[in-house]
């Protein structure tokens, strides 16, 4: 029997658990957080009263959203802000490996809206995104030929996700796809908060003939809830930033994954084309 220290330090990892599939989905159910959790109804609605009492969610019959949704999607805003400085660096390398005439997939996060907005060397683009931030942000521009996918909305990452948006994908064929991860480990592979997505993603990686994962180095080495059905050998690239340590360029090099690390400088507004 787990002792009191343990019993607390599971409740306080769990609803951790919690929050993030929140973060990522926008809302969950009580009785789909019943069914992860292996646990009564009662628990979870505990969890969720205790994320209200400190701020972050607001509960609803059935189940909890985001507290600053309705704020962030108003704005066109991600929920996700944080190492902004090296989401940019990595954004900027990764646009280099772009050109004239390339059909690609974005994903949707901070990280590959940070890659639509260092293009401004690109005059002819097809782009395929579940990502209405970025479709907003690319279709003014004169030769970038946008498609949505459809599906249903999610809103802190401002993205199309369910069934819908994986078919879309199933006559694509693209050059590129830059692809968004939670985490990532030479082990344990990619993995994710919530399970809405994979099959998104999937279907994002059998479209594309080159697979660039771009994740800032926080997300190394570690592992979410729900892993993303994917050989290696489907992933060419991880972009990344100079935090990542030797050992793991090493051991995601000898998995056949070339690493491409961003040098992080401080953020130049000026240097962006796409706002």
């Amino acid at each position: 029997m787990k002792s009191k220290s343990e019993q607390l330090a599971d409740m306080q990892q769990r609803r951790e658990k919690i929050l993030e599939m929140i973060r990522e989905d926008g809302t969950v159910t009580v009785k789909m957080l019943t069914e992860v959790f292996d646990l009564t109804e009662a628990t979870i609605r505990t969890d969720l009263r205790v994320l209200q009492k400190e701020g972050y969610v607001q509960r609803y019959h059935g189940g909890a959203t985001l507290m600053t949704g309705k704020q962030n999607t108003g704005a066109l805003m991600l929920e996700r802000q944080t190492h902004l400085d090296e989401k940019d660096a990595i954004g900027r390398l990764a646009a280099q490996h772009i050109e004239n005439g390339d059909t690609v997939i974005f994903d949707s996060g901070t990280t590959t809206t940070s890659i639509a907005q260092y293009l401004g060397h690109i005059n002819r683009l097809s782009v395929v995104t579940t990502a209405v931030n970025i479709a907003l942000m690319l279709g003014g521009e004169p030769g970038v030929n946008i498609l949505l996918t459809g599906g249903t909305f999610k809103f802190p990452t401002l993205s199309t996700s369910g069934e819908k948006a994986a078919s879309f994908f199933e006559n694509v064929l693209a050059e590129k796809l830059f692809l968004a991860t939670a985490c990532i480990s030479p082990k344990l592979g990619l993995s994710f908060p919530s399970e809405t997505d994979i099959k998104v993603k999937s279907a994002m990686i059998n479209s594309a003939s080159t697979v660039y994962v771009v994740a800032d180095s926080s997300k190394i080495d570690k592992v979410s809830m729900f892993a993303l059905p994917c050989d290696w050998s489907n992933i060419q690239y991880l972009i990344t930033d100079s935090g990542i340590s030797a050992d793991s360029v090493r051991a995601f090099e000898a998995l056949g994954v070339k690493v491409l690390v961003a040098a992080v400088t401080e953020r130049n507004d000026s240097q962006r084309h796409f706002r």
